[in-house]
Parts: C-alpha cells; sequence; structure tokens
C-alpha cells in the first residue's frame, strides 16, 4: 500500500508524500485552515505541531457545523 494523505469533505485531494512533515505544514501546502478540519493519523486525532511519518495513515476531514 503506497502511503497518502486523504482530504475528504468539499475538497476532495489524495496525495503521497515522501518524508516527515509538520500536520500545519502539510495544511499550508494543501493551502486548508486549520480551523475546519481534524487530522485523523493512524485512527487517532492528532495537533498541528504532531509530526507525520511517510508510513502514517492519514485523513484530513472538514468539519461542519449546523449553526
Amino acid at each position: 500500500m503506497i502511503p497518502m494523505i486523504r482530504v475528504r469533505g468539499h475538497i476532495r485531494k489524495e496525495i503521497e508524500i515522501d518524508s516527515s512533515r509538520r500536520v500545519s505544514d502539510l495544511m499550508s501546502d494543501l493551502g486548508l485552515n486549520e480551523d475546519e478540519y481534524v487530522v485523523i493519523v493512524n485512527g487517532s486525532p492528532v495537533l498541528s505541531d504532531h509530526i507525520v511519518n511517510k508510513e502514517d495513515d492519514v485523513v484530513i476531514l472538514e468539519v461542519f457545523s449546523g449553526g
């Protein structure tokens, strides 16, 4: 299986990473606002300072509010 970053919500993207990266850097590179998404790494939510490794399973989920 090829490690990927999957973005799910009104924007859907799948990208591969080839080195360890901080979540905040990934979000910035993807053009995503950290306040609008929850990042799940290997099944657990993580904060923006978490380091993502190329072997990790990462899903970035858009947060919706009913207002």
